[in-house]
């Protein structure tokens, strides 16, 4: 993974979301692309009027943020660029999307905290081709090198996100498969995901269960029992609103998984 692209936005997950994209640009020798959007919301209106005096404040802000990230980021011994973008925050990523091996963003917080992250992750997850890591903001730091959990469910999806996320998953100190039996799509079975990444030197171990509680929770409990760092997933789709994008075990990850999530559609 050389292309690292992390979207810069003045939120409580900031500092997590630049940590992950730091350690995964120098663990693989990458190149991080910082992304800053101005909404255009934030610019509409007439001179003089509230909405101006709305957007410069919106502008300081901005300005400040840059300047503090490219002051630590002289320090980080990494390669990185700066890309300012008009629009939403989706819409940017999207658009830098094409050749990026990596996007580094936050999971949705609360509507009603105002220092949340933009709730775009679902969006982004289920349109680009790049795989989406997606770090908790309490969680500081992400280690490629750590134990990987496949939430394995044999849909086009979860064969995606393991074809995407391969440098990682060759790079894993272990590899596991979970496959929890009431969310098989039996599409593809586990054993032949399993197989499929022998092939490239990877030993996974699968973990066939039966669904104790939500689907979600069963993946937990297994990711905390194989000590994982990540879990890797497929983004499915099930509605073209941004809130409900993702389909509800995806969901469901987001708000309450305390591993970082790697997600491809």
């Amino acid at each position: 993974m050389k292309s690292i692209l992390v979207h810069i936005h003045d939120d409580a997950g900031q500092a997590a979301r630049l940590q992950a994209a730091l350690d995964v640009a120098r663990f693989y020798s990458g190149h991080l692309t910082c992304l800053q959007a101005m909404p255009f919301a934030a610019y509409a209106g007439e001179p003089f009027t509230g909405a101006m005096i709305a957007y410069e404040a919106y502008a300081e802000t901005m300005e400040a943020t840059r300047t503090r990230i490219e002051a630590q980021l002289q320090n980080e011994g990494v390669s990185w660029d700066w890309i300012d973008s008009r629009g939403s925050g989706s819409a940017a990523v999207m658009m830098h999307s094409p050749l990026t091996d990596l996007i580094v963003l936050s999971p949705p917080g609360k509507l009603t905290d105002p220092d949340a992250a933009l709730p775009i992750v679902g969006e982004i997850a289920t349109k680009v081709r790049a795989p989406v890591l997606v770090v908790r903001d309490d969680r500081i730091g992400f280690d490629p090198s750590a134990t990987a959990l496949i939430a394995w469910n044999g849909s086009p999806e979860a064969a995606q996100a393991v074809r995407n996320a391969m440098s990682m998953l060759t790079a894993a100190k272990s590899a596991h498969i979970a496959c929890i039996e009431e969310d098989s799509a039996s599409h593809i079975p586990a054993r032949e995901a399993a197989s499929y990444l022998s092939r490239h030197g990877i030993k996974a171990e699968v973990h066939a269960r039966a669904k104790s509680g939500s689907v979600a929770d069963t993946l937990g409990s297994i990711a905390a029992e194989v000590r994982a760092g990540y879990m890797v997933m497929g983004a499915y789709g099930r509605s073209r609103f941004a809130e409900f994008i993702l389909g509800g075990v995806t969901r469901s990850l987001l708000t309450e998984a305390p591993l970082p999530l790697v997600l491809s559609h």
